[in-house]
């Protein structure tokens, strides 16, 4: 049996090292609006997933007022079902926060209840919007991400991400310190924003096609996203000067 064993040791090592992953992540975006994960993460969300991480994208709003002539539950029933279809595609999966588009608010109670979550997920990394941002559940959003980061009992990293899609939305005074190169799944990430098919995606794909060239051009590669690492105490500065195809890693 021994000289088996050491024969088929010596015959396949490959196999010593096959089994489970030990540095998965549990990455967590959080999006003001059904489809500010794809728009902004996209990328980095199918990154992820190909290399093992478990990634939830937490929707903090219904996007209830997103669909002109649709009640608000009519719009938060069909653009649950966009959601779900857009993070199928990355291979994430969805929670919803259960806040009212437009009514986000940074309290003690939203606090509170996104501890709550992220106490029950326990992340390593934790993606909110950038705070400096044209609309106010974006700028809610980051705010309660930033608040809960502050809190002790928590240890992940938490990244801030851009958006833009005037006038609804745009980032002011975002400057990288991470860039992520999203070159092999950028078609990946068109599908899934496609899947927010009530938003009419087309007429608005091509503003972030073009953040992710000029964010390619500054990090050497054909396409990129980029993003803001937060420090408690040190500030936002920073670069890395690493360019990879995930965070934290």
């Amino acid at each position: 049996m021994k000289i088996f064993l050491l024969l088929f040791i010596f015959l396949f090592p490959p196999f010593l090292f096959c089994g489970e992953k030990t540095n998965r992540q549990t990455i967590v975006v959080i999006a003001p609006h059904p489809d500010d994960a794809e728009a902004s993460c996209g990328g980095l969300i199918a990154n992820s997933v190909a290399a093992g991480d478990s990634v939830i994208i937490l929707t903090m709003t219904g996007g209830e007022l997103g669909i002109w002539g649709k009640s608000q539950a009519e719009a938060r029933s069909i653009r649950t079902v966009e959601a779900k279809n857009a993070a199928a595609v990355l291979g994430a999966s969805v929670q919803f926060f259960g806040a009212i588009d437009a009514s986000l608010a940074v309290d003690s109670t939203n606090t509170r209840r996104l501890t709550e979550i992220l106490q029950q997920i326990n992340p390593t990394i934790v993606i909110a919007p950038w705070t400096l941002d044209v609309h106010s559940d974006h700028q809610a959003s980051g705010l309660l991400a930033w608040r809960v980061y502050l809190d002790r009992r928590f240890t992940f990293n938490l990244y801030f991400y851009e958006t833009s899609n005037s006038p609804h939305t745009k980032s002011f005074q975002f400057f990288p310190t991470d860039y992520v190169d999203i070159t092999e799944v950028i078609k990946k990430k068109q599908e899934a924003l496609y899947q927010q098919k009530s938003q009419g995606p087309a007429e608005w794909w091509g503003m972030y096609e073009k953040m992710a060239i000029v964010n390619g051009y500054a990090a050497d590669v054909t396409y990129a996203e980029a993003y803001v690492k937060a420090r408690t105490f040190s500030g936002m500065g920073g670069r890395s000067g690493i360019t990879g195809k995930t965070l934290g890693r």
